[in-house]
């Protein structure tokens, strides 16, 4: 019997065309490269047969700079028939694909997040493109910090929501440019996280956030300790403390006074434009 749990990010590209301070994926790292579609395909199929997530998320980095990222969706929708598929993008790179493309996968997301205002003109255009594609939209807007949307169209089960970013809370602090961790109180940590309740799929792998996955792939061994869980054997050390403070969780701050101001342009730099 799968295992249902409420959502589970799956990364698929490290590169991003934006550097944003205190990213999850660490996007203001010199990080480059997308993740292997034969390599997703795997483990796609292979965690399928136990979990059952009610919504997939699909990010980076910058997932539309995968050259492969609609077949990646196809799989996904292959293998979990009844998920929401979410893709979660800063929708400077939507024009790359054809507007049309995104009706083909049912019950499905696009989640354009906004990180510099003064953008928002450019990334409005983008989304304009697709929802040109269907009449019958409905429009609302939502404020709702935890979840940073402020407006969504909804078109049969097909959503495009524009998300504000605005305060984040850097998963690490710096010394001599390396991330190390905060060793705060795990419980409080927990309790300040904008995903406690999100596993991800990490090159095969599963973990509890995002945050942890990636900084493995960056930061120093002897610094940061986790045990990924690989196979489903130990599937239960995932979702027996999905949205439960663990130890792990001491890496992020107890405390609001880190929190980076992402409409501050120094904090976000886009390293290309596309009007």
């Amino acid at each position: 019997m799968k295992q249902n749990i409420k959502r589970l990010d799956i990364m698929v590209a490290y590169s991003c065309n934006l550097s944003c301070k205190g990213c999850i994926s660490l996007s203001d790292f010199p990080r480059n490269g997308v993740e292997k579609f034969e390599d997703l395909e795997k483990s796609i199929t292979y965690w399928s047969q136990f979990i059952e997530p009610d919504v997939i998320s699909i990010f980076g980095g910058e997932p539309l700079l995968h050259p492969k990222l609609l077949k990646i969706l196809k799989a996904v929708r292959e293998n979990w028939s009844e998920s929401t598929i979410r893709l979660i993008t800063n929708g400077y790179l939507l024009d790359r694909y054809e507007p049309g493309s995104w009706y083909n996968f049912d019950k499905f997301e696009i989640q354009v997040s906004l990180h510099r205002s003064d953008h928002k003109k450019i990334i409005t255009n983008k989304i304009s493109k697709i929802l040109a594609q269907k009449t019958g939209w409905k429009t609302q807007k939502i404020k709702d910090t935890k979840h940073h949307k402020f407006i969504e169209f909804t078109n049969d089960n097909f959503t495009v929501y524009m998300s504000k970013f605005k305060d984040f809370v850097m998963p690490y602090k710096l010394i001599d440019g390396k991330p190390v961790p905060y060793n705060s109180n795990p419980i409080v940590a927990h309790s300040l996280c904008g995903s406690p309740d999100t596993p991800i799929l990490y090159r095969g792998s599963l973990y509890k956030c995002a945050a942890i996955a990636n900084l493995l792939e960056v930061a120093d061994k002897k610094v940061y300790s986790y045990n990924k869980v690989s196979s489903v054997e130990d599937l239960h050390l995932i979702t027996d403390f999905i949205n439960i403070p663990e130890s792990i969780c001491s890496i992020c701050p107890d405390n609001l006074d880190n929190l980076v101001d992402h409409f501050d342009k120094e904090t976000v730099h886009v390293k290309q434009v596309i009007n």
